[in-house]
């Protein structure tokens, strides 16, 4: 039970508060008496079983707490890796042991099925490094007086955290913060970059600029090209549609088939792209036990991307039909199926609105929405004549929601969860689901 010293006090009010529980999310939940009625506190980077000293903000809903002071620590915490952990708005649970961490990602993962599917088995995958493991980041600039500040956004603010490392980034990309932030000497304004490794292994980076950028940064970062500092850039400034291109700015990752995949300037890719090949392997390995194992079974993949599972798919399955939105991750995805020599249609199309027509037979749909997830597809699928799903997704809430719409037709047949992004409370999920006998 959390206690509270002045438990009918103003916004802002500091209290005591024990940790009961940890959020989807991340955050902590303490518990606080105001009048008769039992408040929620969120709190972030605490443990269960922690006493805190925090701040507390009882005028906004659900009620929001700041720590000030550790009384005493929950079995689960350690002494995080990082210098820079109690401002910088990430990593949220780098203070949390592995095993803490993997437990509660899996009792949220539970929590968020529909209750037909809680007591299901959920196999966990540890995907290893927990630092260094990051080949892609989104990072948040703001320049002024001749200088400029670079990292990510603070706890529960978009106020920067200027860092002059990060233990999670692997060391080629870390290695670029700073020069990254030198490009933009003299500049004013804010901006985002995303940063990830390019051709021979070398930084790339897109930098989307709302101010000036004065003609001596793009100087400097052709400078940095030729240097093989990075390897190439995409600069976006004010409201230009097209962009300065400098060098080779496409980023590449380990594809899931374990060979070099080129990605879209800014689309989507896993961070670790060792956690991505064994998500693929699974992936993989999944569509084929909901196929029969048919080489010859029909496998639609929607939100393709620029071909991650699509390669894989394509060498296991006769007929492929990727559909992906983005006109750009459509021209990677063929040109990593041509680099690889395999065969599949690729479509540009809304991945929502994919109709399954009894003439194209379907046999198994892949599938990995954006964190919104994919309502109308499941809506889709689950009155067509589609024999299995597999269901990939980044948010546990959104996937309860998908399975539920499949859950009347479907039985799940596996649930994985893996554990990507060490030392944050975020993961993947897979889960295969396999058509109900009539």
């Amino acid at each position: 039970m959390s206690r509270s010293r002045r438990p009918d006090a103003s916004p802002r009010t500091r209290l005591t508060l024990r940790i009961d529980d940890l959020a989807p999310g991340g955050d902590g939940v303490a518990h606080v008496g105001t009048g008769d009625e039992r408040r929620a506190v969120f709190v972030p980077r605490v443990a269960v079983g922690d006493e805190v000293e925090a701040l507390v903000d009882l005028a906004s809903r659900p009620a929001r707490g700041k720590t000030t002071r550790l009384l005493s620590a929950g079995e689960g915490r350690v002494a995080p890796s990082c210098a820079y952990v109690e401002a910088c708005g990430a990593c949220d649970w780098m203070h949390l042991s592995r095993e803490v961490q993997r437990s509660t990602r899996e009792d949220h993962l539970r929590r968020a099925l529909p209750a037909s599917m809680r007591d299901l088995p959920i196999l966990l995958h540890d995907t290893g490094a927990s630092l260094g493991y990051r080949t892609r980041a989104r990072l948040h600039i703001r320049a002024s007086g001749g200088r400029a500040i670079v990292g990510p956004h603070g706890v529960g603010s978009h106020d920067i955290v200027d860092i002059a490392a990060c233990v999670v980034l692997d060391p080629r990309l870390d290695a670029a913060l700073a020069p990254l932030a030198s490009l933009l000497e003299g500049a004013h304004g804010t901006g985002e970059a995303h940063i990830a490794l390019g051709r021979g292994g070398r930084p790339v980076v897109e930098l989307r600029w709302d101010g000036v950028l004065p003609p001596a940064c793009f100087g400097r970062m052709e400078k940095a090209v030729t240097a093989g500092v990075f390897a190439g850039g995409t600069l976006y400034e004010g409201d230009t549609p097209k962009p300065a291109v400098i060098g080779d700015p496409t980023p590449e990752m380990m594809g899931a088939d374990g060979a070099v995949l080129r990605l879209s300037s800014g689309g989507f890719a896993q961070a670790s792209d060792a956690g991505n090949v064994e998500l693929g392997e699974r992936v993989l390995a999944l569509a084929k036990r909901g196929a029969g194992s048919k080489p010859s079974a029909s496998v639609v993949e929607l939100y393709a991307g620029a071909g991650n599972f699509t390669v894989l798919l394509a060498r296991a399955f006769e007929r492929v039909l990727a559909v992906e939105s983005s006109a750009a991750a459509c021209d990677a995805a063929r040109a990593n199926l041509g680099a690889r020599g395999l065969v599949a249609k690729v479509t540009c199309a809304d991945a929502d609105a994919f109709v399954f027509t009894g003439s194209s037979k379907t046999d198994v749909v892949v599938l990995d929405p954006p964190r919104r997830g994919a309502r109308k597809a499941c809506a889709a699928i689950a009155v067509s004549s589609v024999k299995a799903v597999v269901y990939v997704s980044c948010d546990a809430p959104t996937l309860g929601r998908d399975l539920a719409v499949l859950a009347e037709r479907f039985d799940v047949a596996a649930i994985e969860s893996f554990a990507m992004f060490a030392g944050t409370s975020h993961s993947e999920s897979v889960v295969l689901l396999c058509r109900k006998p009539r």
